[in-house]
């Protein structure tokens, strides 16, 4: 036989009593070919009835000794006819009841015996139950391994079930025994107890095939390889027990012989199982030992069974042996079955968790994602093949080396308080850093060169590993590779940042086209080139609308991205959302669309059904440009039928909704989301039948959020369209923003000038009658200079491109400016610190030389910014002629009040000194008296 468990190349795997067919030669006659399958078919048909009558388990069974195997069942076969032939043939010797009489201590034998068998009952019952009561029978009968305990203690249960009672029934004399014939023919004295044969027979096949069970299936299926062997054991005892009961002399040597014969033919296959499964494993030497022990107690059996015939020993000493040796041999193999499978189960266990280990080992090791791991000290004793490539540190190379260095700088204390969190078993949230070991000094030069130079930024989470005992001995790091996140990340901050900027600079060329445009409109008499300057005004403010759009959606997203890009705060103003909503409509019905046509096309109506709702807290101006861009999305796409506004007010004062609804051509399903995302519209198409980039629903969806509301649409093609704002009764405020709030909700005073406090030590600035007030004007955009110098075309003005031209300038010249008008947006030195270094340290006076700044976007916070940086007053872009020149006038005659105070001082100041002086010349001095 294989020593692998496995039939050699030549002989396949065989079930108990199946054989090979033999080989026929071609030149066989058909009549021997009919009987030798007329007897290969009996044959079949017997051992499959033998199978039957006898359980056993025939799917995967391992035939170690497929000759002998065979043998077995043939042998069993023979024994079978012999039985038959035994009964039908012979007569049985006489019955009388239990022999009590002849020794009175073989009652407590039997007593003992079947005490035991109970108490073995008791154990492996306790086991069913605790299984059972435990929730443990699913897993027993799911996994395999504890399968095979499962299937174990059931037999066991039946083995001393059937022990049980037949003990039992002979120590109640609940029987009759049989007088051994031969022995009384060979001049000895046998009392055979026919219960413990038939015990014998149900239980010495199941106690041998339990030692034979091996490892189940894949489909899990049971294997065993002693099932020939344990047939044939339950068998030759039933030929055995004939042997000494018939009155036939010849019959009862016949059966007694085969009876040997077969015990050691069924010793063959069971001994060279044990020399097999001594290898298999932890278990293999015990189960090696239990199977020589169960073959040598059968064979002493066999021997004690031979010595009453010819006298040797007594009767009753036969069966007290038997006794004994059945409770030893089934609670021996019940305890030595329960060791030898615990102990099996307990290596397959082992041999699992370190196959797990391993797999967990080679999936760390070739994950897709950095994974590493520090000690309790912080030194790198993990390190996988993601993070060998991110890093080029290769991971002998990584062992030992302190994490913490590796991460980027401004992270490294944020990242060790991460580790010691995790390290002491607290619950821990992600960490963000980037892994860059390029500057450890513990690296030698050729460790050092082979480093990737690009730092892997990675969101770190962490768990801490555990030894046996449940300390935790350090933490596993597992990274998620956001390199070409924060690649990605980057490219959309930089193309919102480059947005922004462009459109920063084309609203500086187009403040300058509408100023000089306002200019030609007021002096330009004729009709033909008013009407021209007028339509080229309409164009550029419709230019400069798209790029205040594009601004304001690059300004929001470079917010949400975390970039530093200014952003306009929201002022907390009181809005009457009714008023709001009249003047939209009011306005939408006034307006026309870019090719002259009526906003409100023929068929529509526009009607406001808003009556009244509570005041709530928000930005005026943000509100009305969400409703106006909601009202004229809806007209773009609304050919007749009606658009209608309405509103309600939450009953507990906490929101108010407004709803634009159209009759329009809807919005399919799949785009509602989309028409909120910038740049997108429903129709991407080139051939589109409106006009428009995709930015009005994008800006109303992100400043309803930032005010704390929300938006939602519902659609439905041919029917039409609803736009639902809900806002909150009071905005929510950032901590960061409050100081600003608590400014927004004071007046904007952007026009009026700030009054000024004159310095008495201030010195006037003499400037003579004859000549025109000068005004310094700082802005980098020439266009915008020209515009300045035509609308003050009354003044005498100078130009500075930059900061640091203007402060040139005032430091040189001998006269000051009588008003400087500063852009906050200029390069290099801004417009703020242009504005406190003339305050600090030029020392200039805010009545000295009034500062005017100006912003193309003024919000709270840059006209706070302004005032406290010692500026005047904050203009808006594109500059207005009459407000740039209400503006400049107020500012002189700041400067005028001050000049004039100035030399009001002075004059009493010197006019105070002649005085001092007559009284002195009169008095006399005072030495020499």
């Amino acid at each position: 036989g294989s020593r692998d468990g496995r039939a050699p190349a030549s002989q396949p795997f065989l079930r108990p009593g199946v054989g090979p067919m033999p080989h026929r030669s071609r030149g066989a006659t058909g009549r021997e070919e009919d009987g030798g399958a007329a007897g290969m078919t009996f044959v079949d048909g017997a051992l499959k009835l033998l199978g039957k009558i006898i359980p056993q388990h025939v799917p995967g069974d391992v035939v170690l000794t497929p000759i002998c195997s065979r043998l077995n069942n043939w042998c069993s076969l023979v024994c079978v006819i012999l039985t038959i032939g035994a009964h039908l043939c012979c007569n049985y010797h006489e019955t009388r009841p239990a022999v009590t009489t002849e020794d009175p201590t073989m009652p407590l034998f039997l007593r003992f015996t079947a005490t035991m068998a109970f108490c073995g009952l008791l154990y492996e019952l306790c086991l069913a139950i605790c299984i059972k009561t435990m929730g443990l029978q699913l897993l027993y009968e799911e996994d395999p391994v504890f399968r095979r305990r499962l299937r174990l203690n059931r037999k066991m249960l039946y083995v001393f079930t059937f022990l049980t009672t037949i003990y039992t029934c002979m120590a109640c004399d609940w029987q009759y025994v049989h007088k051994g014939w031969i022995a009384e023919y060979h001049g000895g004295h046998q009392i055979v107890y026919s219960f413990r044969y038939i015990e014998w027979v149900c239980c010495a096949p199941i106690v041998l095939s339990i030692s034979g069970q091996l490892p189940h299936t894949a489909d899990g299926s049971p294997r065993n390889a002693l099932v020939p062997s344990s047939m044939l054991t339950g068998i030759y005892c039933i030929i055995s027990w004939q042997g000494i009961v018939v009155t036939d002399f010849y019959w009862a040597w016949v059966l007694i012989f085969w009876a040997f014969v077969s015990y050691f033919l069924a010793s063959y296959e069971q001994l060279h199982f044990a020399w097999w499964v001594k290898d298999q494993g932890t278990a293999g030497p015990v189960r090696a030992a239990l199977l020589v022990y169960l073959v040598i107690m059968i064979g002493i059996y066999g021997v004690v069974y031979l010595l009453p015939i010819p006298g040797w020993v007594t009767a009753t000493f036969e069966n007290k042996f038997y006794c004994l040796g059945d409770v030893s041999f089934k609670v021996g193999t019940s305890v030595m079955l329960l060791a030898t499978n615990d102990l099996a189960n307990n290596e397959e266990m082992r041999r699992r968790a370190e196959a797990t280990a391993d797999d967990l080992r080679r999936l760390i090791n070739t994950a897709s994602v950095p994974i590493f791991g520090v000690d309790t000290a912080g030194d790198i004793d993990q390190w996988n093949m993601k993070t060998e490539d991110l890093t080029g540190l290769s991971g002998a190379e990584a062992m030992g080396l302190p994490l913490v260095k590796m991460l980027g700088d401004s992270s490294q204390a944020e990242a060790e308080a991460f580790i010691r969190s995790a390290l002491a078993g607290e619950e821990i949230g992600t960490l963000e850093t980037s892994l860059y070991p390029k500057g450890l000094q513990e690296l030698d030069d050729a460790s050092a060169n082979k480093l990737r130079t690009k730092k892997a930024m990675l969101m770190l989470s962490a768990v801490p590993r555990k030894n046996k005992r449940g300390d935790i001995k350090g933490v596993s790091l597992v990274g998620c590779d956001l390199t070409e996140v924060a690649a990605y990340r980057e490219a959309e901050q930089r193309k919102m940042r480059f947005m922004a900027v462009v459109s920063h600079e084309l609203r500086s060329p187009l403040y300058g086209i509408i100023g000089l445009l306002d200019q030609l409109c007021d002096t330009e008499k004729q009709e033909g080139p008013l009407r021209t300057f007028k339509l080229v005004k309409t164009c550029a403010n419709r230019l400069l609308d798209l790029v205040m759009n594009i601004m304001e959606m690059a300004t929001m997203a470079c917010t949400h991205d975390g970039s530093p890009a200014p952003t306009k705060s929201l002022s907390h103003d009181r809005v009457d959302l009714s008023r709001i909503l009249e003047e939209v409509a009011l306005l939408v019905k006034c307006s026309s669309d870019k090719g002259g046509r009526p906003l409100v096309k023929t068929g529509v109506q526009l009607v406001n059904e808003v009556n009244s709702l509570p005041i709530i807290e928000a930005d005026t101006h943000k509100c009305t440009q969400v409703f106006f861009n909601l009202v004229t999305n809806a007209c773009k796409f609304t050919t007749e039928g009606r658009i209608t506004l309405t509103g309600v007010a939450d009953p507990e004062k906490q929101w108010v909704e407004v709803s634009v609804t159209d009759t329009g051509k809807g919005i399919h399903r799949g785009s509602l989301e989309r028409i909120f995302q910038p740049f997108e519209q429903e129709d991407n198409s080139a051939i589109r039948g409106h006009q428009g980039i995709g930015l009005g629903l994008s800006i109303a969806n992100e400043l309803v959020r930032a005010h704390g509301g929300s938006i939602k649409v519902e659609s439905e093609i041919d029917v039409g369209t609803s736009f639902s704002v809900r806002l909150p009764i009071v905005m929510l405020e950032p901590a960061n923003d409050k100081a600003q709030a608590k400014a927004s909700r004071e007046p904007n005073t952007e026009a009026s000038p700030q009054s000024a406090s004159v310095d008495a030590e201030d010195k006037p600035s003499a400037r003579g009658a004859d000549r025109r007030p000068v005004i310094l004007s700082v802005d980098n955009d020439e266009e915008n200079q020209q515009v300045v110098k035509i609308i003050l075309s009354e003044y005498e003005v100078h130009t500075a491109m930059d900061g640091t031209e203007a402060l040139e300038f005032l430091e040189k010249c001998e006269t000051l400016p009588d008003t400087m008008l500063l852009d906050v947006a200029i390069p290099g030195t801004s417009g703020y610190e242009v504005c406190k270094d003339v305050r600090g340290r030029l020392n200039i006076g805010l009545a000295e030389m009034p500062i005017l700044m100006m912003s193309a976007s003024p919000t709270n916070s840059s006209i706070i910014e302004a005032y406290d940086n010692g500026a005047n007053s904050l203009i808006s872009k594109p500059l207005r002629k009459r407000l740039l020149n209400a503006q400049v006038r107020a500012a002189l005659r700041l400067k005028a009040d001050y000049v004039a105070g100035a030399r009001q001082k002075q004059a009493d100041t010197v006019e105070e000194g002649a005085l001092r002086r007559r009284r002195f010349s009169v008095r006399g001095p005072a030495i020499g008296r």
